[in-house]
């Protein structure tokens, strides 16, 4: 009997590994094995979910070994798929915060042979990243859509979460979701058409406000929070769009007018000056310092539009701002001229020591613009960056930066030019960024099916807790306050 359990035993062992682990003569490549989401020598966060991935090109079986420098070592194997288990990435990220994983992948051919590739490496970063993403999902069509949310993602684990989607809500648009410092009990966003005004959230209460004035262009549209909670800048636009009949160029948005204000959340007052609302500049995308003493924003001379919507170039301003007395100053100064490229998105790190921005040819919408770069100043020195690592060949717009200045997370369509993705950036003390990655999900190959563009994402230091059924009540059933022009 002891001689049949033995010779079992042999056998199942030898099945295994006929299905899973290489062995017999395997040829070693000096080469990477291609991977998607390309996840190679990437600086991840200590708190990221599992950097799931796929081989491509067709195989029998995959295998791959992940090895801590502290000599943990895991190994998984698939069909053309590793799937890491959540619970032994986690202990190699905590017991290897600060240093690397080496990660060795083996593929099998439809005739059997193995192939091991060169190793490649992930390393550990001991900045943690905000644990949450809020973004809205959008079909990236040019005419219309139909569904339409904004929506919450864990980035220690794969849970999703919607904040609000608008089959709730009559099928309305939604947009321009913003949160003060980070934080996610403290946030806003509009609804357009149906149930259309400006909402706030300040920890779980909300108010439903009717924006547009006889003193301004349109309601809120692109919003930014002051530091204390009191004041949000805003752009106020009459924006249009056109289409290319060129099949490089798909769609432009520009501005027939524009303006920057500031509203006041407690008195539900919009405030100006003549220094930011005038008819001699086209002003727009405003954000505050951290410090919230500057009030940043793009301008453009105001010009003829649409005749020159491929020649408006914006500058980079601020004007100082006095939060005690509600006050915005009078005299506007320049960072960045628009000599050659404009400028949009100016976003400073939380610390104040860098100032991020998108550059493209023309314009101050760049989400359809392929050559619209991520740009960055160190404002101890007022010296560019050099970003090219964290730049593509296609569009990289949008960004958002992590509480302590080490993580940002860009908006781009890298990956087939059509859909606009969120990837994630480590930037060090001194500003220089890492090789951006895809964020993580649990099946990597989702993002071959899923026909959704991620728009403005913002990391968040939490989970967003409000219900999107109070949400929808408010929407619903609340009243419209008309706010104030002063």
């Amino acid at each position: 009997m002891k001689t049949a359990n033995s010779l079992l035993f042999f056998l199942f062992c030898l099945l295994s590994c006929t299905g899973g682990k290489p062995f017999g003569d395997i040829e070693m490549r000096n080469e990477s094995a291609s991977l998607f989401p390309n996840y190679a020598d990437v600086t991840i966060p200590p708190n990221i979910a599992p950097l799931n991935f796929r081989l491509e090109g067709e195989m029998k079986a995959c295998y791959a070994t992940l090895t801590g420098e502290n000599g943990q070592v895991f190994s998984y194997k698939g069909t053309n798929q590793i799937i890491l288990k959540p619970g032994q990435w986690k202990k190699l990220l905590t017991g290897n915060t600060g240093k690397s994983l080496s990660v060795t992948v083996s593929t099998q051919s439809r005739d059997g042979r193995w192939t091991t590739w060169q190793p490649f490496h992930i390393y550990i970063s001991p900045d943690s990243i905000d644990s949450h993403l809020v973004y809205r999902l959008i079909e990236p069509g040019y005419e219309k859509w139909h569904i339409v949310g904004i929506y919450q993602r864990n980035l220690e684990t794969f849970d999703e979460k919607p904040i609000i989607k608008n089959d709730m809500t009559g099928y309305n648009c939604m947009n321009c979701h913003s949160f003060c410092a980070g934080d996610p009990g403290l946030m806003m966003f509009h609804m357009r058409a149906t149930y259309g005004a400006t909402y706030i959230v300040s920890n779980g209460d909300i108010s439903k406000l009717n924006t547009k004035t006889d003193g301004t262009i349109s309601n809120m549209t692109y919003p930014y929070w002051h530091p204390s909670g009191r004041y949000i800048t805003t752009s106020v636009n009459d924006i249009k769009q056109f289409f290319h009949s060129v099949k490089e160029k798909k769609m432009e948005v520009f501005d027939f007018e524009s303006d920057v204000i500031v509203y006041d959340v407690e008195r539900q007052t919009i405030l100006s000056a003549a220094s930011i609302i005038t008819k001699d500049a086209f002003e727009t995308f405003p954000s505050f310092s951290p410090g919230g003493e500057w009030l940043y924003f793009c301008s453009a001379p105001a010009t003829q539009m649409p005749e020159s919507y491929d020649s408006i170039r914006y500058n980079l301003c601020r004007v100082s701002f006095d939060a005690a007395q509600g006050r915005i100053g009078s005299t506007i100064d320049t960072l960045v001229s628009a000599t050659l490229h404009s400028t949009t998105f100016p976003r400073i790190s939380p610390d104040g020591r860098f100032l991020m921005y998108t550059e493209t040819a023309y314009g101050q919408f760049p989400i359809w613009h392929k050559d619209a770069e991520t740009r960055m100043i160190d404002l101890s020195d007022c010296k560019q960056i050099d970003m090219s690592v964290m730049n593509s060949d296609d569009t990289d717009s949008y960004h958002s930066w992590s509480r302590n200045s080490r993580w940002v997370v860009v908006s781009s369509r890298r990956d087939n030019g059509l859909y606009t993705l969120p990837y994630l950036v480590h930037i060090d003390a001194s500003g220089h960024p890492s090789k951006p990655f895809l964020l993580p999900q649990k099946n990597p190959d989702m993002y071959d099916y899923f026909l959704y563009s991620y728009n403005i994402p913002e990391l968040v230091t939490g989970e967003v807790t409000v219900s999107p059924y109070a949400l929808q009540h408010a929407a619903q059933t609340f009243p419209a306050t008309q706010v104030r022009f002063e």
